[in-house]
């Protein structure tokens, strides 16, 4: 039995889940200056709805959860942190259990708008978060334990994370690991018969798939409320699906950086500043799809390491949303999708970047 109600709306079925949260930041480096005077907490209301498995991947997947998170969180200094109001998009998928007793994982990236904010003047202790507007992204485990057939109580842990990915300066950004305890309230009953049982149909995997990306980042990457520089990204990989939903990669990155082409003309360091600003990664990459919504994690190293870009070794997370398929069996796809790219802890910038899957 799952949590749910049977107000239904294209086969999905809705329930809402308020939690409290309560933990206290954790800093991340030696950097951090601002002081944590006491513990954290959040109160958080969650709208969800239940996938039923009328496609197949949802079946495949066993019948994940979307939801929409709004709330707002005390960090604990008022004076110089301030409080956060976020919305975020999530996904809930079960790991364990059927009846009264289920382990599920949750996952999410939104906004939060952050009422305190570096400022030379009036706040220059603030040096981890630069701008009101920031992303905020959320994992979670939790225990979900149905006490009737309308209501259950919700026992976990979360790890949050804000910040403005480099795109203002300072950024050092907010982490917080919490306790996480809430209710989740469905209006009525879900029936086993409402979910969709039917066998999988298993297809022939394509052999190799082709994907190109293009687009841009932006970072502000000297002093903080300086200029925004763009950086000119392509990706270009060669993959193959190791499970029907999960395509693995491997390729090369190229990008331009005009932060890095500006301080060379600055220093005059060199004679080709343009070539001097162009990098190389191999990359492997790994890409999880959810329908039309697929989640990549990519490694990369730079073969030539330019200036103002961290170290070589670099991540990029990223959220991608199929915006058209075509071809036999509508294996070609064109997406859309948001990245951020990581030094391991340290954000570096922020990219969208258009796809071309064949």
């Amino acid at each position: 039995m799952l949590f749910a109600q049977h107000l239904k709306i294209q086969h999905y079925t809705f329930e809402v889940e308020p939690l409290f949260k309560h933990g206290k930041i954790f800093k991340h480096t030696q950097n951090f200056k601002p002081a944590v005077e006491q513990n954290s907490f959040s109160a958080e209301l969650n709208l969800q709805w239940q996938s039923e498995g009328n496609k197949e991947w949802q079946r495949m997947l066993n019948y994940p959860k979307w939801g929409i998170a709004a709330g707002f969180t005390y960090f604990g200094n008022n004076t110089v942190l301030g409080k956060a109001y976020y919305i975020v998009p999530n996904v809930q998928f079960r790991l364990a259990g059927k009846n009264n007793f289920q382990l599920w994982l949750k996952g999410g990236v939104g906004l939060a708008l952050l009422t305190k904010h570096f400022d030379a003047t009036s706040n220059p202790t603030n040096n981890v978060i630069a701008s009101a507007i920031n992303n905020t992204s959320t994992l979670g485990l939790s225990l979900k334990v149905k006490v009737s057939p309308k209501i259950g109580l919700v026992i976990g842990s979360s790890f949050t994370h804000s910040s403005t990915g480099d795109v203002r300066l300072p950024n050092l950004g907010i982490n917080i690991p919490t306790l996480d305890f809430g209710i989740q309230y469905s209006f009525s009953a879900l029936e086993n018969e409402s979910f969709n049982f039917d066998s999988l149909h298993i297809q022939k995997l394509k052999s190799l798939v082709l994907t190109v990306r293009g687009g841009i980042g932006l970072y502000e990457i000297f002093i903080p409320d300086g200029p925004i520089y763009p950086i000119l990204i392509n990706e270009t990989g060669l993959g193959k699906y190791v499970g029907k939903w999960n395509k693995f990669s491997v390729g090369i990155e190229t990008f331009f950086s005009s932060a890095n082409l500006h301080f060379l003309q600055e220093q005059k360091i060199g004679t080709d500043y343009k070539q001097q600003s162009i990098g190389f990664a191999p990359f492997i990459q790994d890409e999880m799809e959810w329908g039309p919504v697929s989640f990549t994690l990519l490694m990369a190293y730079q073969t030539k390491q330019i200036l103002l870009s961290g170290t070589a070794l670099y991540q990029k997370l990223g959220v991608n949303h199929t915006i058209y398929s075509f071809g036999e069996n509508k294996k070609h796809k064109i997406s859309m999708g948001v990245f951020l790219t990581t030094h391991w802890a340290n954000a570096d910038y922020v990219s969208s970047l258009l796809s071309i899957q064949l």
